[in-house]
């Protein structure tokens, strides 16, 4: 290959998925999309906070660009996937088998992400001394 033809190949290979996510007029809706996230970040008081917020508005455009981003809705597959990789934070057995049904929708959930945080619980009875007969 001659060193001219290389960087254009190379630079074909970035700009496809760039052209696919942007082929449809997608564009508009993503810069849309972005400045009602701006305004929304605006609005918030604290400037950590709106800082992050503005922050993560500009990487979801530039995802949304690059056509790694997927819908408001999401890909609902994806967020459990999700859900269960954050289990394997837990080295414990017991604590990451909990995790992952807690995950899976079972237990309760208490509260609300506008209220400061969901908490989940689930109540299971463990014997402490699984050798001991009943």
């Amino acid at each position: 290959m001659t060193p001219r033809i290389a960087p254009l190949i190379a630079a074909l290979v970035v700009a496809a998925p760039m052209a696919s996510a942007l082929a449809a007029g997608d564009r508009a809706g993503i810069d849309a999309r972005y400045q009602r996230e701006r305004q929304a970040c605006a609005s918030v008081a604290d400037p950590d906070s709106r800082h992050a917020c503005l922050r993560d508005a500009g990487a979801a455009r530039q995802e949304a660009l690059r056509g790694t981003l997927t819908g408001q809705e999401g890909d609902a597959a994806q967020w459990q996937r999700n859900a269960l990789l954050r289990c394997t934070v837990h080295k414990d057995v017991i604590d990451r088998a909990l995790c992952e049904r807690m995950a899976q929708g079972e237990g309760q959930a208490s509260g609300s992400v506008e209220g400061g945080g969901v908490i989940r619980e689930i109540e299971v009875e463990i014997d402490p001394d699984p050798t001991t007969p009943r």
